[in-house]
């Protein structure tokens, strides 16, 4: 839900942007700036991506995961400190996989745990202050009205909807409960019995399409990219351990561009491969991104937005391949993509689109 660490309109749009800073771009202003991208490089990290394959049939929602599809479906990586590199790697080894058919996102994880505890019983209770596994769903990858479902090893799930991220004012609806959602948890050992040690709990969910679905557009199917992201909250003392799929680079799980790809291949699972597909120029999508945390920034400094040429650590070479209009309390970034001929478009509450070129 939320657990936050705070860490110290019209367009005109030019050519495709820098994807890092060389030599000359180490100080990239007059003031001496670091470069945009040093500067907020824990943020800017390539995101991991996984590739969902279709069913070979029927899955039984057990928790067991022992179907064929779910032996042939590939394991991400394992989880890791929601913090990124330099902190201590994960106690316990967590990984997830998906698959996928007309009606249903399936995902299945695996958590190792010696003492598998839960003590929430009701729906909708805030979850994590168990042990529990999370996933959180942008079907569109607008960076807004996106899904969080938490469950604990005694399959007690707490399910919201957020209109947009807590950090840009964003708030939870609970009155979403993800219709037709099914689940199960298998245990290997003994629920809350700490006097013998267990070996994993894992968990199954089957989500609905028709639950993710906002508009009549059918965003479950071929071809298509996610952002998803998975956390394990641990309690092994105070304050909780968070790992997760990809690291957000501070302890906010409500920051979508930091979650992973997930890309869904017509071909059902363990025949022919497919490659990863991004939904879009990584290299624009990346400058867009490290300009809205200099806004955060800068707005937190100076009680206001920047303009572009106020804006830190920009080079001149970038400031000529992104446009920017801000007034006090609001801006909103573009960049035009020629091999796509779309215009992309980023505001000050973080939600990303995609205009087609005029």
């Amino acid at each position: 839900m939320k657990r936050i660490e705070t860490l110290g309109l019209g367009l005109f749009c030019m050519a495709s942007v820098l994807t890092g800073c060389a030599g000359g771009e180490k100080q990239a202003n007059a003031e001496g700036a670091p470069c945009i991208f040093e500067k907020y490089e824990r943020y800017l990290v390539q995101p991991r991506s996984y590739v969902a394959y279709r069913t070979e049939g029927a899955l039984k929602i057990d928790g067991k995961l022992d179907e064929s599809s779910w032996q042939k479906a590939k394991d991400t990586e394992a989880f890791e400190d929601i913090s990124g590199a330099g902190f201590a790697e994960p106690k316990y080894k967590t990984t997830a996989k998906m698959l996928w058919d007309d009606d249903y996102l399936y995902v299945g994880a695996v958590l190792e745990e010696p003492n598998i505890d839960a003590k929430l019983t009701q729906r909708d209770t805030i979850i994590y202050y168990d042990n529990d596994f999370e996933v959180f769903i942008d079907p569109d990858s607008d960076g807004h009205n996106y899904f969080e479902i938490e469950v604990n090893a005694k399959n007690v799930l707490f399910d919201l909807m957020l209109d947009k991220p807590y950090r840009v004012g964003g708030d939870f609806f609970l009155q979403w409960d993800c219709p037709g959602i099914q689940s199960a948890i298998y245990i290997d050992g003994t629920l809350n019995n700490p006097k013998d040690t267990d070996k994993m709990w894992s968990v199954e969910m089957a989500i609905p399409r028709q639950a993710l679905t906002l508009s009549f557009n059918n965003l479950l199917k071929a071809g298509n990219t996610w952002r998803i992201n998975f956390s394990r909250v641990e309690w092994l003392k105070k304050p909780e351990e968070n790992w997760v799929w990809n690291a957000t680079g501070r302890i906010d799980m409500h920051m979508p561009d930091r979650w992973g790809y997930l890309h869904f291949s017509d071909n059902k699972v363990g025949t022919e491969e497919t490659a990863m597909v991004y939904p879009h120029d990584m290299d624009i999508y990346k400058l867009m991104w490290a300009m809205f945390y200099a806004q955060q920034d800068y707005k937190n400094e100076n009680g206001k937005f920047a303009s572009l040429n106020e804006l830190p650590g920009l080079s001149a070479e970038m400031k000529q391949k992104v446009s920017m209009e801000a007034t006090t309390n609001t801006y909103e970034i573009c960049a035009e993509v020629p091999a796509e001929g779309k215009v992309y478009v980023l505001n000050n509450e973080g939600y990303f689109k995609k205009e087609d070129k005029k």
